[in-house]
């Protein structure tokens, strides 16, 4: 018995009415789709491993299916979830009828959805219980201007970063989350997302302007500082710098201590930001990590433990946010 299945019409028709194939060979049928929550079932029948009783991958695709469903609600008209990580615990096996699969939101940003799902028998114990994480992202066919997609209302230096991003052609520069120009958008939007005030987000926007010690290729020259800063102001420009100078190597280990040294990788000096400047410098570094780890799985699976331990050991640093972003990406 169905009991409100609206948002799942609207992704129907926005979607030509295309349907799942995997759903339709599995038999998952849809109960509820609404913006909190969603519900389906599943025959067990059809579905069992050697031994006659469910099959743990089908409880994961039922898992993957609702949570996912979900995610592209959050997600809204124009946009779509990409299923990125999928941890399941399997607690009893299930012999027949059906299983039943609900869905809710842990944490939705604009770019990352979490959510629990919990899968019960006939008798409403427990079989597995799994939890989903999706990115959103736009949707092949609903494009949007660069200004468009990450502009905030009223939100100043936008569209001039945007131009000056397109006509120095990050669009077309390779990059390890797809293209230069999307890993920027994306990183911008989580830092809005996180809370970020103004001059950091924009600084997300353009933190590749001077190249970074981990990305060589650059927009601009760190020698002509003032070309990017009559762009987004001194105070985003200055964190653009910081962010494109850090010596990693030698700054990362420092970055949490009182006074600790950072190094300048284009002068070779030393110096000692004060705090807001290492938060600064500690947000925008975990905004771009964690967006890489997010859409490229081979790197998160090389990296991501690395990471953790990284921004474990500046946790002190990240806002509650960025943290909380960190667990559920990394973890």
């Amino acid at each position: 018995m169905t009991t409100g299945l609206h948002e799942l019409d609207r992704l129907s028709r926005e979607l030509g009415g295309a349907r799942s194939a995997l759903d339709d060979r599995l038999g998952i049928e849809y109960t509820e789709a609404e913006t909190g929550r969603v519900a389906a079932r599943m025959p067990v029948d059809g579905n069992t491993q050697a031994y006659g009783t469910l099959h743990g991958g089908a409880s994961c695709a039922l898992a993957e299916a609702i949570g996912s469903c979900l995610a592209a609600i959050q997600a809204g008209p124009g946009r779509m979830a990409v299923g990125i990580e999928l941890s399941a615990t399997h607690h009893r096996p299930a012999g027949s009828g059906y299983v039943t699969g609900v869905a809710t939101v842990v944490h939705a940003g604009r770019t990352l959805v979490t959510c629990d799902v919990v899968i019960t028998g006939e008798q409403d114990r427990r079989v597995c219980t799994a939890r989903v994480t999706s990115m959103l992202r736009d949707r092949p066919g609903a494009p949007a201007g660069t200004a468009e997609r990450i502009t905030p209302a009223g939100e100043p230096g936008i569209e001039a970063v945007a131009g000056a991003l397109a006509s120095r052609g990050a669009a077309g520069i390779a990059h390890p989350g797809g293209t230069l120009l999307a890993h920027l958008e994306r990183v911008h939007a989580l830092l809005t997302e996180w809370g970020a005030r103004p001059a950091l987000r924009l600084a997300g926007l353009c933190h590749a302007w001077y190249g970074t010690d981990g990305f060589q290729p650059a927009l601009g020259d760190p020698h002509r500082r003032e070309e990017l800063a009559a762009i987004t102001g001194a105070e985003a420009e200055r964190l653009v710098y910081v962010y494109a100078s850090c010596d990693r190597r030698f700054s990362y280990p420092h970055l949490a201590k009182r006074a600790g040294p950072f190094k300048d990788r284009f002068t070779g000096t030393v110096h000692r930001p004060p705090l807001r400047l290492r938060r600064d410098f500690a947000e925008l570094t975990a905004a771009n990590e964690l967006d890489i780890a997010a859409v490229n799985p081979d790197l998160r699976a090389q990296h991501g433990q690395d990471l953790l331990r990284l921004f474990t050991s500046w946790q002190a640093l990240l806002s509650d946010a960025a943290w909380q972003a960190t667990q559920a990406t990394l973890r």
